[in-house]
C-alpha cells in the first residue's frame, strides 16, 4: 500500500467515533495563521483553512484542514503541504460539566509522515488532561533529515486552599534521533484580585536530555527556569482580554545563572452564531528546541485564528 493512503487510513483510525449530529448543524470555516521567529534566525510560518461540516457548539465539531508550512533560516528553507482530520467531542451522552471528559484530535500528515495531535481533559479547578503532539523538527537538520518531534504527556490542575492553586506536568519528548528529554513543570497560581482577574504566579519547568548536544537544537544536560508572573484575564462586553508578563532565572548544565523574560497577550472575541475571533502573541528569552543556545536568546510568536459559522 502506498505510504501516503497508509498514513490516511491510520489517521482515520485513530480518531475517536464522532457523535451523531442533526442535518441542520451550522458549517464553519477555519482559516488560522501561525508566525515565530528566533535569536538563531529560523523562522515558522504556517497558514491553514479548515472546514468543518458540523460544529454544534465549542464541544463538538468535524472537519478536515489543508496546511501550508515553511520554515527557513541563514542560508536554508524547507516548505510542504499537510492535510489533517479535525475533530472534537465528550464522552457520553449527559450534560456538559466541567467534570466531562472531552476529546480533540487534530490527525494527517505531511506525504511521509504522521503529525498532529490529540488531547482527552477535564475542565474546571480539578482539571486533568492526556495530550500528545508530533511535528516536524523545526530546525535545518530537521526538515532536511525529516525527523519528528513527539512529545507526551499528562497534566492536573488542583485547588489548594483559599485562593491558592497548583498544576503539575510531566512527559517525554522523542526528536527523531537518540535524544529522549524528559519534562517536569510546576505552576502555582494566587488570585490576587478574583474579580479584577488578576493572579500572581510562580511557573517552573525542568528537563533533562538522555543524550545531551545530540542534534541542532538546545540540548544541555538539563536546563531548569523559574518565573514569577503577574497575570490578567478579563472579559469586557463579551471580549475576552489576557495578559502576562514575567521575570525570574534561568539555568542549564552549560550556563551559570541568567536572566528570563516572557511576555504574553491575548483576545477573544464574543461568539456569535458559533462564530469568533483569536489573537495570541509572545515573546520569550528562554530557548525553545529551535535554540543552539548561542548567546542571548530570544523567540517571538504571533497567531491568529477564526471560526465562521453559517
Amino acid at each position: 500500500m502506498d505510504r501516503r493512503l497508509l498514513l490516511a487510513a491510520l489517521a482515520l483510525a485513530l480518531l475517536p467515533q464522532a457523535p451523531a449530529f442533526a442535518e441542520d448543524d451550522p458549517m464553519a470555516l477555519r482559516p488560522r495563521v501561525f508566525a515565530s521567529s528566533d535569536a538563531d534566525g529560523n523562522e515558522t510560518w504556517k497558514t491553514s483553512l479548515g472546514w468543518d461540516w458540523t460544529r454544534t457548539d465549542r464541544e463538538h465539531w468535524t472537519g478536515v484542514d489543508v496546511e501550508h508550512a515553511r520554515y527557513s533560516g541563514d542560508h536554508w528553507s524547507h516548505s510542504e503541504q499537510r492535510a489533517y482530520l479535525n475533530a472534537g467531542g465528550t464522552l457520553g451522552a449527559g450534560e456538559t460539566t466541567d467534570d466531562t471528559w472531552r476529546w480533540q484530535a487534530r490527525v494527517g500528515s505531511n506525504g511521509d509522515d504522521l503529525i498532529g495531535s490529540a488531547s482527552l481533559h477535564t475542565e474546571g479547578e480539578h482539571r486533568r488532561e492526556l495530550f500528545i503532539e508530533r511535528d516536524l523538527l523545526e530546525t535545518r537538520d530537521g526538515t532536511g533529515l525529516g525527523r519528528m518531534s513527539t512529545f507526551a504527556g499528562a497534566a492536573i490542575d488542583r485547588p489548594l486552599g483559599g485562593r491558592l492553586s497548583g498544576t503539575l506536568l510531566a512527559g517525554l519528548q522523542d526528536f527523531g534521533d537518540d535524544n529522549l528529554r524528559t519534562h517536569l513543570r510546576g505552576n502555582l497560581v494566587h488570585a490576587l484580585v478574583p474579580e479584577q482577574g488578576l493572579s500572581l504566579q510562580l511557573r517552573t519547568r525542568y528537563y533533562r536530555n538522555s543524550e545531551p548536544r545530540a542534534g541542532d537544537y538546545y540540548s544541555p544536560d538539563w536546563y531548569g527556569e523559574a518565573l514569577g508572573v503577574l497575570a490578567l484575564r478579563r472579559v469586557i462586553g463579551g471580549y475576552t482580554w489576557r495578559a502576562a508578563a514575567g521575570i525570574g532565572r534561568q539555568r542549564s548544565a552549560d550556563d551559570d545563572w541568567k536572566r528570563a523574560r516572557m511576555l504574553q497577550v491575548g483576545l477573544e472575541t464574543p461568539r456569535w452564531k458559533q462564530s469568533w475571533l483569536r489573537l495570541d502573541a509572545g515573546y520569550s528569552d528562554t530557548p525553545v528546541a529551535t535554540s543552539t543556545g548561542t548567546g542571548s536568546y530570544s523567540y517571538r510568536y504571533l497567531m491568529l485564528e477564526a471560526v465562521t459559522a453559517f
